[in-house]
């Protein structure tokens, strides 16, 4: 094929890609790479740019300034979406035993690496994957989560339920034995260390 017909047929499959879907997801970033896997760099590229695009038309329209926070939290959702679409789903089908702390240690992170990448609080992140979060979990925290770990739903409330039927012990008291702090996705996000700001994200309230 010359170089000149592949280009053409790049530029055809990335404006078909932009036409069909002008906000991509993270979904359809992966089903466009499959079909086009010889241009996967490039839909991956436009794509990002798109998300980016649209994040910055949003706040545009309310008028407001993008402040630094709101830059990185728009830059941290692309690259979810770019690492969700170079990587298998975890499905129904694959890694379906244990829970979120057997992924990590599949993939050799910590807590604090991906509660880092997600801006998250360590401790609200902490509480979901030891089992500690009683149903239902935020969808904010559910998406984020998902998208790091490029698990399906179905994958997810697996490893949830997991957890929640295999909790990781709380510190012991003095007065008793160890217990599990359970509390509701509310409460774990109220109490956290985190700021007002980044609470009111969580919460699904900006």
């Amino acid at each position: 094929m010359s170089k000149t017909t592949r280009e053409n047929d790049r530029d055809h499959a990335l404006f078909a890609f932009h036409r069909l879907s002008p906000r991509p997801t993270a979904e359809q970033i992966i089903e466009w790479t499959k079909r086009y896997p010889e241009f996967a760099d490039d839909i991956r590229t436009h794509a990002a740019i798109s998300r980016d695009w649209d994040v910055a038309d949003s706040l545009n329209e309310a008028d407001e300034e993008i402040s630094e926070t709101m830059k990185a939290r728009a830059h941290s959702r692309v690259l979810n979406a770019l690492f969700l679409s170079e990587s298998p789903v975890l499905t129904t089908e694959t890694e379906t035993t244990g829970g979120f702390h057997e992924v990590l240690e599949a993939r050799g992170q910590k807590v604090h690496e991906v509660a880092k990448q997600l801006d998250i609080g360590r401790d609200v992140l902490a509480d979901l994957f030891n089992g500690w979060m009683t149903a239902p979990v935020g969808r904010v925290l559910a998406d984020a989560v998902r998208g790091f770990f490029g698990m399906s739903a179905a994958a997810f409330e697996l490893a949830y339920q997991y957890a929640c039927d295999h909790p990781k012990l709380g510190h012991a008291k003095s007065s008793g034995q160890p217990t599990i702090p359970r509390r509701s996705y509310e409460e774990i996000v109220a109490g956290s260390n985190m700021s007002p700001e980044r609470k009111k994200y969580w919460l699904g309230e900006t």
